[in-house]
């Protein structure tokens, strides 16, 4: 019994003595790929580390590796997915921090603002000051930019200014750049979705007059009255049948055509005045930044 005892205690050390190399061949390999800038094969090879390390910071490496391998080759979305497979109960406040601004950086340069806008709120109420805490702290004020939320993106911009190592005169003029550039004097003038289907409903077209679609108006007008005329048409020559059919269908069609195009429109009217000033401000934010000698 004792002779089985050390042989089992012998053969558990010389075999995780095996995995231990293994698994530093997994990683050396992987970190070889990266640094020659193979990140296919690099992501291939960390997935494989993840799988195989049998420590949850080696795991957790890897799944920063392999996202950061996926951003180098553009595919956003997939470094995401790579990210977010990260438990959040497995890491403290730090890296829980890195993970939640890698994710909304992703998210970000995929276009997915909103979502973006999700992790860098929760970086938000960590107690911590840590350099991914103040980079989430700009990306934040980045995606309520694109989100066109200029009020919370200026205190957002704000917060950062005041969390950077400047001295107290830079800080004042950075400041001052930000509450200038959001003064409301500077801001897009946005349509408001609701208004825009409120004054349609009342008046046939007067919401596309409103957001400054005219010629989709007059269309819409014309169409409207067309299906009225044919509606009119029909009651006059006795076809009452086809004038409670065809025409109230047509006058329906069109009157809540009318209403439900600004669904898309104004959303897309919105970014197109939005565009100008939301990349104005990114560039010369960032130019005030590398200015001062942060993010160069």
């Amino acid at each position: 019994m004792k002779i089985n005892i050390t042989y089992w205690l012998v053969l558990s050390c010389l075999s995780a003595s095996f995995l231990t190399r293994a698994q530093n061949r997994l990683v050396q390999e992987a970190d070889s790929l990266f640094a020659s800038g193979n990140f296919v094969l690099a992501a291939t090879a960390y997935e494989r580390v993840y799988f195989f390390s049998s420590d949850n910071a080696g795991r957790i490496r890897a799944l920063f590796q392999r996202a950061e391998s996926q951003k180098h080759l553009r595919n956003f979305y997939d470094a995401y997915k790579s990210l977010v497979r990260i438990q959040s109960f497995d890491v403290d406040d730090s890296m829980r921090c890195a993970a939640n601004y890698q994710l909304a950086v992703n998210l970000y340069l995929a276009n997915f603002f909103a979502d973006a806008e999700r992790f860098c709120a929760k970086n938000s109420s960590l107690p911590i000051n840590t350099p991914e805490y103040r980079s989430s702290l700009l990306l934040h004020g980045l995606t309520l930019n694109e989100l066109n939320r200029y009020a919370f993106a200026r205190l957002k911009f704000n917060e950062f200014v005041a969390s950077s190592a400047l001295n107290g005169q830079q800080k004042d003029s950075l400041t001052r750049f930000v509450d200038q550039y959001y003064a409301a004097k500077h801001l897009p003038a946005l349509k408001s979705l609701k208004k825009a289907r409120r004054l349609s409903k009342v008046i046939p077209g007067a919401g596309l007059f409103y957001i400054g679609k005219s010629g989709k108006a007059f269309v819409n007008i014309g169409l409207q009255l067309l299906a009225v005329g044919y509606t009119g048409a029909n009651i006059y020559f006795g076809n009452y049948f086809s004038a409670a059919t065809a025409g109230w269908f047509l006058v329906r069609a069109f009157y809540t055509g009318g209403v439900n195009q600004l669904n898309d429109l104004v959303p897309l009217v919105n970014n197109q005045r939005a565009r100008g000033f939301n990349d104005g401000f990114r560039t010369a934010f960032q130019s005030q930044l590398q200015h001062y000698g942060i993010f160069n």
